[in-house]
């Protein structure tokens, strides 16, 4: 008991140690410059940008500090994930989190506020060290813009505006296999035509070479959406150097999805693999229609 009163000591310590260190840093330390998601999603519209997007998992990976429930970490990996968010490639969205400023959490709910604060108050020098802080980024959550939201009222209009990137576009979706972005909703009924290459739903940088090879050889009219975690961060950057015009799209089908349900809570959702809600385990395939089964071209496994 008397070893539990000191665990618990210690660790209030520990907290106040560094939120006040980063309240220091925050006060004589200017923060990136970060753009809101509307103005995000503006500018892919506006002028058909790539995307690249750092949230918490990646940028632990960057740094080695612990592995992803999907995805174990590796100094290639970290390698590649600093490349990337020091890369000034013309028409890139390197995309960070809008958390590092005074106000950039009032939107959000006190769950998510008390994450982000936590996590800054830990990285945030580890964050700048990597950053170029006169770079102008943009927002990696305006895929992840329904759960965290205190207010829930306007994301009806919020998802027509993202569907505006794909109008009337032939897309190339590379996932994860059980992650099956836009089946059972609405998503993507805007698109010209959708083909898919699927891929592990864990540690899929270790497939990199052979995703990669497979996405090289479609066709460079083709819009790329990405949904693979960490290795999307670096596929996006990779394929957009190729010509390719790319998105990564995380989270996205999983808010959309809890949108439409209206969620107050990270759920399941039947028949796929959300790890947020430990859904990871995928048995019954019945309802996959066979207009999904006809967009697979290839399954990297």
């Amino acid at each position: 008991m008397i070893r539990n009163v000191v665990n618990s000591i210690e660790k209030k310590i520990g907290l106040l140690y560094f939120f006040g260190k980063d309240k220091l840093l925050s006060l004589t330390t200017k923060a990136p410059c970060v753009k809101s998601n509307e103005e995000t999603i503006e500018k892919i519209i506006n002028e058909k940008c790539s995307v690249t997007r750092y949230g918490d998992g990646e940028f632990h990976l960057l740094i080695q500090s612990k592995d992803l429930k999907f995805q174990k970490r590796s100094e290639e990996l970290s390698e590649r994930l600093k490349e990337v968010l020091s890369s000034d490639s013309k028409g890139l969205l390197v995309c960070i989190p809008k958390v590092f400023s005074k106000n950039d959490l009032d939107y959000r709910t006190k769950q998510s506020r008390e994450f982000w604060k936590d996590h800054v108050a830990n990285y945030r020098l580890k964050w700048y060290q990597h950053l170029n802080m006169n770079k102008t980024y943009y927002n990696s959550t305006f895929t992840r813009n329904y759960i965290a939201l205190q207010d829930k009222s306007k994301l009806g209009n919020y998802f027509n505006k993202i569907k505006k990137i794909w109008q009337e576009r032939d897309l190339l979706i590379i996932e994860g296999q059980f992650s099956r972005l836009g089946v059972g909703n609405d998503l993507f009924n805007n698109a010209k035509s959708i083909e898919r290459i699927l891929c592990p739903n864990e540690n899929a940088f270790e497939s990199y070479n052979k995703i990669i090879n497979e996405a090289k050889k479609r066709p460079k009219e083709k819009l790329v959406l990405i949904s693979l975690g960490p290795t999307a961060t670096i596929l996006s950057y990779d394929l957009h150097k190729l010509g390719f015009q790319t998105i990564d799209i995380g989270h996205l089908d999983v808010e959309y999805e809890w949108f439409k349900e209206n969620a107050a809570t990270r759920t399941k959702i039947k028949n796929k693999y959300v790890i947020e809600a430990n859904n990871r385990i995928i048995e019954d395939d019945k309802f996959i229609n066979k207009e999904y089964q006809n967009q697979i071209s290839i399954k990297i496994l």
